[in-house]
């Protein structure tokens, strides 16, 4: 047994928020509750934090598809095994086509401007932010309006934080997902494994 932390399960936890949270996970969200399971030891955190994400991706312009390139680059850049294998369901199949342009070096040519200018700006917030030019943000400006900027800058810096949460722990898939359960830290191999 590992000293690290681990995943709470529906079943274990007495809280009904909580436990519902948690078998929301395993069915919607990334298919998966070993995420929500690792925040579950802090449940009124993890209802906000829940909170948070549910927030993003409402505005007609910052949608999901486009926050789930921006989640697996930064999940690729950090080499988060977890976080570059799980997807978000509601979006997988749309995005499928377009991870090889996110992998690695980020491709402009398989990639809408707006996709290309968000993945950039998850790849320099978790490398390093200090090279986000006044010319960078004069770019996002053109395709983005001062709030979807912002919205982007938050969900990317929380992806940045909770990949770092994910390494920490060295998060494996559950058994009950559809994902393999020994993922390995650091990620070598960008292109998660499938089962």
């Amino acid at each position: 047994m590992s000293p690290r932390p681990e995943p709470r399960d529906p079943e274990d936890v007495d809280d009904e928020r909580i436990r519902e949270l948690l078998e929301e996970a395993e069915t919607g969200w990334y298919g998966d509750s070993a995420f929500f399971g690792a925040m579950a030891h802090c449940p009124e955190l993890f209802e906000h934090i829940v909170a948070a994400f549910e927030s993003f991706g409402r505005g007609a312009n910052v949608d999901t598809e486009l926050l789930e390139l921006m989640r697996i680059k930064v999940a690729e850049t950090h080499q988060c095994a977890y976080c570059a294998t799980v997807r978000t369901l509601e979006v997988r199949e749309a995005v499928a086509p377009k991870e090889d342009a996110v992998f690695g070096d980020v491709d402009e040519g398989d990639l809408s401007r707006r996709e290309y200018l968000a993945v950039s700006l998850a790849e320099a917030l978790s490398t390093d932010p200090h090279r986000l030019s006044d010319d960078f943000f004069v770019e996002l400006g053109e395709e983005f309006t001062e709030q979807e900027v912002v919205e982007l800058l938050l969900f990317a810096s929380l992806e940045v934080g909770l990949d770092r949460f994910c390494i920490a722990l060295e998060l494996q898939p559950t058994d009950e997902s559809a994902y393999p359960d020994d993922v390995d830290y650091p990620l070598e191999n960008p292109r998660p494994k499938t089962s």
